[in-house]
């Protein structure tokens, strides 16, 4: 089922401008990343969570001024259970003049039926939500996809990957998806969770969670880095954007070479 919005998102509301530094966040990782470009079609992911919703409005807010044009418009991957909190987003993406489309797809379904032991159900079921929105910015001609991740993502990734996968591996703010079609955007990667979650709040953004039946159940992993790095900021205030920096300044050299990894191997 799908439900079609407005063609155009040609208006916000005053209360953007409380959001000042969000919006310059963004503005300087697009220049940093050439994440936009004349006449790109960006498709915004909007869960409706703070951070998409903060996405989406500081895009908006550059588009306005930018010497630049492109287009946006959102696309919300959903189910049935959430349709009350899909009237409250609709109502406001039509009051703000938003275009929007809602897809419904029973992911939670889907995943409890096929859901392997061992698996991750989160990770499971966002591969699901990344093939319907890549197919769909396909069909529609959309080249960029804009996702909401934050600065406190692409670090916790980071450590995820580090403490759990012992691979040095994050998130880019401009790669090509593994489909090679679709170009990923991640306008927040300068912006703290936080700052977000006071956007939504200033704006009155109808924030939803996911709800799904796994929510609270799994990323006990993800919640214990978020305490490390709470626990470590106290001690060091600026850690964060500190091992975000360290991700553009990986010197190789320095890091194990096949060779070393054989000898390592030895030696276990």
């Amino acid at each position: 089922m799908l439900v079609i919005g407005p063609s155009k998102a040609v208006k916000l509301t005053s209360k953007i401008s409380t959001s000042k530094q969000i919006i310059k966040l963004v503005g300087k990782a697009i220049g940093d990343y050439s994440l936009v470009e004349n006449n790109d079609r960006i498709l915004v992911a909007l869960s409706g969570g703070k951070d998409s919703w903060s996405l989406l409005y500081s895009l908006l807010a550059l588009k306005k001024r930018a010497p630049i044009h492109f287009d946006l418009s959102t696309v919300t991957i959903a189910h049935d259970s959430q349709k009350e909190y899909l009237e409250q987003m609709a109502e406001r993406l039509r009051t703000d003049k938003i275009a929007y489309r809602f897809i419904f797809s029973d992911i939670p379904s889907i995943v409890s039926k096929h859901l392997t032991e061992g698996t991750n159900p989160c990770s499971f079921c966002s591969r699901l939500r990344r093939g319907i929105l890549y197919s769909f910015a396909s069909s529609e001609g959309w080249n960029k996809i804009a996702l909401g991740h934050h600065l406190d993502d692409f670090v916790e990734t980071l450590l995820l990957n580090l403490f759990f996968n012992g691979s040095i591996k994050g998130m880019s703010p401009k790669l090509m998806a593994d489909d090679g079609e679709n170009i990923i955007i991640r306008p927040l990667v300068y912006v703290r969770e936080e700052i977000t979650s006071k956007m939504a709040c200033e704006m009155g953004l109808p924030v939803v969670s996911c709800g799904c039946i796994f929510e609270g159940m799994v990323n006990s992993r993800r919640r214990w880095v978020k305490k490390l790095l709470s626990d470590l900021e106290k001690e060091a205030p600026n850690v964060k954007s500190s091992i975000l920096s360290s991700m553009g300044r990986v010197c190789e050299r320095h890091l194990l070479s096949p060779i070393d990894k054989k000898l390592l191997s030895r030696l276990e």
